[in-house]
């Protein structure tokens, strides 16, 4: 059971977690009530969607193994509490998690790549694992390169399913407005995703100061300073929280006041309340706490598709 759990805490078991339900929750309560509206049925069977979904939590779980791997010498300073490679799980073992689950989620990808007759869709896999490797080995440590790759790969878990089914319904139907407001859904859900990512990443440099100074990295924190450092994330916030207040307008002037509401309660009010904590916080446990809050509203925004799908009906 130890070794078991120290698995699932290398593959990060809850961030695979999140990324299953969020692929699953924009299929069926944003993709699937629009296609349901204009008389169109999902054009991708319901087997091939869940491969998909665990081609990308395989995909995903190698990133956050090769991550612990080259993140050795960093974590054994940041918190050697919480270090599995090398002592619950030896890096031999880890490569070969690594290999084995990237192996299993690109041939996943390049079988439904064939089943839709889309191709491009085995390239996206094999970038993404690629990218995970090239973040864990280099990325990571270059200025601000592994925290905008992150973000991107964040935002790819919705564009990815939208891509999908977008491809394989261009094959059957005719492209429609209802299909175009899936486009918005799709555009709106991925930046939420890029720019909330994008926060969280810098700020858990910010939490990760001390290890990688002592390393090499050149992270924001480690090349600007703290000071800095935060105005970045500052800016990044209100920009965010600008882009969910005019997402509510739109719903407002739409007469979709349940999902408005949503937002104001749910979200924006928590990503104020959350600016405000950053503009004051001072240390590690600040930004630890501030990183952790992030991930609630991350999981509410996730969660808010829920709502769309239960109280609009889009």
């Amino acid at each position: 059971m130890r070794k078991l759990g120290a698995f699932l805490s290398l593959v990060r078991w809850y961030n695979l977690v999140m990324v299953a339900l969020t692929q699953v929750l924009f299929r069926y309560c944003i993709i699937l009530p629009v296609f349901r509206n204009t008389g169109y049925s999902l054009p991708l069977s319901q087997t091939d969607f869940l491969l998909l979904v665990l081609a990308t939590m395989l995909v995903s779980a190698a990133g956050y193994a090769i991550n612990d791997y080259f993140d050795l010498r960093i974590d054994r300073i940041n918190k050697p509490d919480k270090v599995i490679v090398g002592r619950l799980i030896t890096r031999r073992a880890t490569i070969l998690i690594h290999s084995v689950l990237n192996f299993l989620g690109v041939m996943l990808g390049i079988y439904l790549s064939w089943k839709i007759q889309y191709w491009p869709l085995a390239l996206i896999f094999l970038a993404v694992a690629m990218a995970l490797w090239l973040y864990s080995v280099r990325f990571k440590r270059s200025f601000l390169t592994g925290n905008i790759t992150i973000a991107l790969l964040s935002a790819m878990v919705i564009l990815l399913v939208w891509l999908v089914e977008y491809r394989a319904a261009s094959l059957q139907y005719a492209v429609s407005p209802e299909m175009m407001e899936v486009n918005f859904f799709a555009r709106f859900y991925s930046f939420f995703a890029f720019m909330t990512s994008l926060c969280r990443e810098i700020i858990k440099d910010l939490e990760d100061h001390a290890g990688d100074k002592k390393t090499g990295c050149r992270s924001l924190a480690v090349v600007k300073g703290l000071e800095t450092t935060r105005k970045v994330v500052l800016v990044i916030m209100g920009l965010t929280i600008l882009t969910i207040v005019a997402y509510m307008v739109y719903m407002a002037l739409q007469g979709r006041f349940t999902i408005m509401s949503y937002f104001l309660v749910m979200i924006t009010i928590p990503f104020m309340v959350v600016f405000y904590h950053a503009s004051k916080a001072l240390g590690v446990q600040d930004f630890r706490i501030i990183q952790r809050f992030l991930k609630l509203i991350m999981l509410a925004g996730v969660l808010s598709m829920i709502v769309q799908y239960f109280f609009i009906g889009i």
